[in-house]
């Protein structure tokens, strides 16, 4: 998929997406954004957790999968994944998670993008409905969207739990 966003109004910024699994050489840089980013959520997961759970997600063809938003210049400027399960909500399945762009890249598209894509591979894969949840980027979604199911704690954070069909483009 190919995503044309502007990094300022005369840079363009081109990425796009593709499976992680394709581009493996990535899989520690991005677990390291990962616990950066979401980290406090589970105090507990170490680095190599995250490691071993991104490798779980590198195929292709079922859950868990990781998606990558690539430069022109083939560098990483964003991932995510969908999962089974996420740390609430176990009856709900499955999930975006972990959508992550580095500062650097905020603003331009990017998860945007991912996030889009993920709701192509769900429906792909066969499933009707996507969850997220989102400690702070309810409007983003919502305008990509996304329906709010409801507000709920998750050690001592706030969590917007959301949903989409994977039908609607």
């Amino acid at each position: 998929m190919r995503a044309d966003n502007l990094l300022r109004q005369d840079d363009p910024l081109r990425f796009e997406i593709d499976y992680l699994a394709r581009h493996e050489r990535h899989l520690p840089l991005i677990a390291e954004w990962q616990m950066a980013e979401f980290g406090y959520l589970n105090p507990a997961a170490t680095l190599a957790d995250r490691m071993t759970r991104l490798a779980r997600a590198l195929q292709t063809t079922a859950l868990p999968l990781a998606l990558v938003a690539l430069s022109e210049e083939g560098e990483p400027v964003g991932a995510a994944s969908l999962q089974a399960s996420t740390v609430t909500h176990d009856h709900l399945s499955p999930w975006l998670s972990s959508v992550v762009v580095p500062s650097c890249y905020r603003g331009q598209g990017v998860a945007s993008a991912l996030s889009l894509s993920a709701v192509k591979e769900a429906r792909r894969l066969g499933f009707g409905e996507l969850y997220l949840f989102t400690p702070y980027n309810e409007a983003l979604y919502a305008r990509l969207g996304w329906q709010r199911l409801e507000v709920t704690m998750h050690r001592g954070t706030r969590l917007t739990v959301m949903s989409r069909a994977t039908s609607v483009n």
